[in-house]
């Protein structure tokens, strides 16, 4: 049984290995799912949403031509396009395994700040993640020749050695280019780029991949490589770009670095560092020319964090909250003193989003994101305690966020999204019932409500197709009451003076984000209306987030900075408010206007039901070596293929082989179906050969070569929160073996069948954050149960059972990261009547397999570890281990060499203690226990994934079965 019950685990790791294009949040594969065809796509969608996909097909074939003309030609067939609605969280992805695939989730990016600068967001993303398709997919040359005998392996697609800020800079530079807007011609990311050179901060070729989890960490490679890409196409024409993406599709790994040369007539890095000069020195000239004028000095009211944002004052003035991000800690919602500054509630939330304070200040509305079931995350409403510091849920699955209350305490507006767009809506306080302020209308979205101190209007951001984010209000009943903004800047976060006599926002129409105000008058009609519009704060380095304390004395703001985002506050004084003038932001035009959708309901032909067949079939074949595995059964030769469908509602993978010691052939079918969503059915078939060590009942141990052939089915059952995770899967299976024992064994049975049984649990409420040592917080456990009785005598029967423990405790001190103390407790245990229980082995070192991508890994651990002695040490029918550590940081490098694909992102280092014993149900209880230290080094390899490498020196405290040892590990230990 020991292979057998494992079995359900080796058949994730396959899947999991094979199809790791699927590792990505995965969208609920049990929907009725639909779709139709057009020219260049496949178009797969949730029934409901006939109308936002057909619209989405306009976007993507336009894409498709655009691309086609100005980057690289097409990939082969059609593309998947696949919609879904499962999420409030704006995002899609793109990817070439095994099959060309699109992920569209149809919520509107206006509350990503980074996002938010765009004529049409559908039309922005679709260009982004074409690009990758059109970029990732290529393979010239010796690529394509491996393509044509291997098939779509990851190891023959050349983009995957390329740098990230290449691959994600190149989809940002043309979401760009081909719509007229985008991140590369908005501020986020020339905000971003200015802060780090004024600074004298900005990044070398080596840090731009953004691994090192040094703000802005993963948006450094779409920030940089937008803008690099931008500024190379400003001065060498667009047509260099495709060039350099068709030069990368036939050059060797890790060569892109001189395939410019022809091109820029240098290398890559040569033309980096002339670029990051002459950024630099344009930054430093205008940031100059600002202090020369004079520019906002606020005062600091936090600390810096990687995202802070909707600062909101308590009605008494004396308290703010707002939304606090850092990389050593948990998203929180944050209360603090105005004027000590002191944090008087901190309060872990879901990410970010709105918050907003009661009438009375005894508690807060806020939204954050939560599943909804295992697959669906929705945004909903929650009552924070002022006081206590208790969380309150008020709504569910009700796809609110942004709330605002107006002063007298009447009026709660929220965001409703829904239907590919969303909407405003009115929450009854007593009920939570939603009243629709504006209708779902595709191509007008709407953000970060903020009610008129009288409750009777909502200043809003708004986005109408064709044009660029404005400030509008509107009064309760939906009518438009103003255009406070009508321009090409991105006009973000309005705020009401306490008066109301004034209306703030954020706009970026003369560069970085900084506020601006008119006077408020529900008569004027147009934008502006006549009123003027003011300057509020001038800022090199960016302002937004604008929040006027309730004795109207004060302006609080979020300004963005080189270490990330603070609160600050200056004197609201409208004396010193300057005449802002017309802005000198305008659209870059497009080489082709994008599409205006209108009706879209003629595109792609009938709609059918959905069919996976298409791509379900195996795109590519690996061969499989394990030479030298340790395996007296020989060597495996053999080869793998997989597959799955464009919404993972399938999935399959299938080992064939031959063990070469016996002349046997091996096999292995590993299936899943998804499409029950909770719980996930999985099926797996094998036949092997292997070694194992048995005993007699008398307690003989021997060796014996065992042949395998399992069948098993499973049903796996998932309950998800944002910060926990509880799994049960049961499984039931039949399992053959045959046994050739050692020389002078003599076997009642060589060959038997067994019927199997698997319970598996597991709960984690563990966490870790982009400093991490480790997992830093939280516990978690798991326990396998199994039972397995022969087939023809059921009184002959094994039962064993291993578990886990882990748990977490940090605290803040010394370095770039929290200190951890962690501790684990292994144990097995197995029981048997007239047949061979469990052996475990006990000793050697814990680790974990690292993937070094392509379908291959390496490394791991032993599960009952005690360093300091060699694995097999002692060994039982029980076994127990355990160990704490004390883990550390020393230093936070985050840099490399060039564009050598090798990054030192951190080094740490820990103290141990482990102890554990092994031993027979009849026999001695016997510690073993050793101590040492270990410097781990965190490395980035290919651009794209940090791995750790372990240095350790083990001290054994028996000094009879084990000696001080040095060795080398991979992975987090536990």
């Amino acid at each position: 049984m020991r292979r057998a019950r494992r079995l359900l685990f080796g058949t994730t790791l396959i899947l999991s290995i094979v199809l790791a294009s699927a590792a990505a949040a995965q969208l609920p594969p049990d929907e009725k799912y639909l779709q139709f065809e057009t020219e260049h796509f496949r178009v797969i969608f949730p029934e409901a949403m006939e109308t936002f996909a057909r619209r989405s097909a306009v976007s993507a074939e336009w894409a498709y031509d655009m691309l086609s003309r100005d980057f690289i030609g097409p990939p082969k067939g059609r593309i998947g396009l696949v919609i879904t609605d499962y999420t409030d969280r704006p995002n899609a992805s793109a990817t070439p395994i095994p099959v060309n695939r699109v992920v569209l989730i149809a919520a509107p990016h206006l509350a990503v700040r980074q996002l938010n600068y765009y004529t049409d967001w559908v039309n922005n993303t679709l260009v982004h993640e074409l690009t990758h398709i059109f970029h990732l997919d290529r393979a010239d040359g010796v690529w394509g020749a491996a393509q044509f005998v291997f098939g779509r392996l990851p190891a023959f697609f050349p983009a995957f050695y390329q740098p990230q800020w290449v691959v994600e800079g190149l989809a940002t530079y043309y979401e760009s280019r081909l719509t007229g807007a985008g991140r590369a011609y908005g501020s986020a990311f020339n905000m971003l780029l200015d802060n780090d050179a004024d600074a004298g901060a900005f990044r070398t070729i080596d840090a731009a991949d953004g691994l090192a989890p040094i703000f802005p960490a993963g948006s450094t490679p779409y920030a940089y490589g937008g803008i690099y890409f931008r500024d190379v196409a400003d001065e060498q024409g667009d047509s260099v770009i495709g060039e350099l993406a068709l030069k990368g599709a036939r050059r060797l790994p890790y060569t892109l670095n001189w395939a410019s040369s022809s091109l820029y007539g240098r290398t890559l890095t040569g033309s980096w560092n002339d670029w990051s000069e002459d950024f630099s020195a344009a930054t430093s000239a205008r940031a100059d020319s600002l202090r020369a004028i004079g520019v906002t000095q606020g005062v600091p009211v936090t600390g810096y964090a990687w995202s802070v944002s909707t600062p909101r004052y308590s009605p008494d003035g004396r308290a703010l909250a707002f939304t606090f991000n850092t990389p050593r800690d948990d998203p929180a919602t944050m209360v603090i003193d105005v004027e000590t500054g002191a944090v008087t509630q901190r309060v872990l939330r879901n990410g970010s989003g709105g918050s907003a304070w009661a009438a009375d200040g005894s508690f807060i509305y806020i939204s954050q994101v939560e599943f909804a079931d295992r697959y669906d995350i929705y945004s909903d409403l929650y009552a924070l305690d002022a006081g206590a510091g208790k969380l309150r849920r008020l709504t569910a699955a009700a796809r609110l966020s942004s709330p605002d209350l107006s002063r007298d305490g009447r009026t709660l507006v929220a965001v409703e999204t829904g239907e590919g767009t969303n909407r405003l809506v009115e929450v009854d306080l007593q009920t939570f019932e939603v009243r629709p302020i504006t209708p779902y209308v595709y191509g007008v979205n709407w953000e970060h409500p903020r009610a008129s101190p009288d409750g009777r209007y909502v200043a809003a951001e708004r986005w109408s197709e064709g044009e660029i984010l404005d400030i509008a209000v509107v009064d309760l009943e939906g009518r438009l009451v103003r255009r406070v903004t009508e321009d090409e800047a991105a006009d973000v976060t309005p705020a009401w003076s306490v008066d109301g006599r004034y209306l703030l926002w954020a706009s970026d129409r003369n560069g970085p984000y900084d506020i601006y105000a008119t006077e408020w008058s529900p008569s004027a009609s147009s934008a502006g209306g006549g009123r003027p519009t003011w300057r509020v704060t001038r800022s090199v380095t960016g302002a937004s987030d604008p929040e006027i304390s309730p004795d109207g004395r004060w302006l609080a703001y979020a300004g963005l900075y080189p270490d990330g985002s603070r609160i600050e506050r200056v004197a609201f004084d409208t004396t010193g408010w300057e005449e802002a003038g017309p802005g000198w932001r305008a659209l870059h035009q497009p080489p082709q206007p994008p599409p205006v959708l209108g009706d879209s309901s003629a595109i792609g032909s009938e709609v059918h039901a959905y069919n996976p067949f298409p791509s379900l079939w195996p795109r590519a074949w690996l061969p499989l070596f394990t030479i030298n595995s340790g395996n007296s059964a020989g060597d495996f030769i053999g080869a793998l293929i997989s597959g799955t469908d464009y919404i993972r509602r399938h999935r399959y993978s299938i080992v064939g082989g031959w063990r070469t010691g016996v002349k046997k052939p091996e096999a292995r079918f590993s299936y899943s179906y998804a499409g029950l969503g909770n719980p996930v059915l999985g099926l797996a078939v094998l036949q092997e050969w292997d070694e194992r060590t048995r005993s007699t009942s008398d307690g003989v141990l021997f060796t014996t070569l065992e042949r395998e052939r399992d069948l098993i089915v499973t049903a796996d059952f998932l309950r998800r929160r944002w910060w926990s995770a509880f799994r049960v899967t049961p499984g039931l299976g039949v399992q053959n073996v045959h046994l050739e024992p050692s020389p002078g064994i003599q076997l009642t049975d060589s060959t038997f069948t067994d019927l199997e049984a698997l319970l598996s649990l597991g709960y984690t409420r563990a966490r870790a954050y982009p400093r991490s040592l480790s997992n830093e917080r939280g516990w978690s456990a798991s326990l396998l149960l199994t039972h397995q009785r022969l087939a023809d005598d059921l009184d002959r029967w094994e039962v064993a059972a291993e578990g886990l423990l882990r748990g977490y405790l940090s605290f803040p001190a010394f370095g770039y990261a929290n200190h951890v103390i962690a501790a684990h407790l292994n144990f097995g245990v197995s029981e048997a009547q007239d047949r061979s229980p469990e052996i475990f082995e006990l000793g050697g070192v814990p680790g974990s397999s690292i993937g070094i991508g392509f379908g291959f890994g390496y490394g791991g651990g032993e599960r009952y570890a005690v360093r300091g002695y060699s694995e097999g040490v002692r060994f039982g029918d029980r076994v127990a281990s355990g160990s704490i550590e004390y883990r550390f940081p020393l230093a936070l490098v985050g840099r490399g060499y060039g564009l050598w694909p090798v990054l030192l992102d951190k080094l740490s280092a820990a103290v141990f203690l482990d102890a554990g014993s092994a031993w027979f149900d009849s026999g001695d209880f016997d510690v073993i226990a050793s101590t040492g230290t270990e410097l781990s080094v965190d490395l980035g390899f290919n651009y794209s994934v940090v791995y750790r490498l372990r240095l350790g020196f083990a001290v054994p405290f028996d000094s009879d079965l084990g000696d001080p040892t040095v060795y080398v590990a991979t992975g987090v230990a536990f």
